[in-house]
């Protein structure tokens, strides 16, 4: 049985019928599901350390442009409609090579 266990978090919104907001709880996933939330969970699976975190269920990003970390605060793209957004970034980007576009993905996750 996989299981997994979220351990310690500093704050945990539950979006449970009474909407509990927990501290310094954890949670249990047992097969992909919610198994428990409460204090003082064990497991024999693999533990995630949320001291410092914060945990929320169902934010999932599903669409994000991580290559375009780098050029967010390019002078020119900031608060501009969408064609001069396009016209300041596109040429920018056009130059990027699969390097910079990993390298660039993984600075926006950092």
């Amino acid at each position: 049985m996989r299981e997994t266990l979220i351990r310690g978090a500093d704050h945990i919104l539950t979006m449970n019928d009474r909407r509990e907001e927990l501290q310094g709880a954890d949670i249990l996933i047992r097969e992909g599901a919610i198994a428990a939330v409460g204090r003082g969970l064990t497991t024999s699976g693999a533990v995630l350390e949320a001291a410092g975190c914060v945990v929320t269920p169902g934010l999932v990003n599903t669409h994000h442009h991580l290559y375009q970390s780098p050029t967010r605060a390019v002078p020119g793209g900031q608060d501009a409609p969408l064609f001069g957004w396009l016209y300041t970034l596109y040429p920018i980007r056009a130059k990027f090579r699969p390097e910079g576009t990993l390298l660039s993905s993984y600075s926006c996750l950092a």
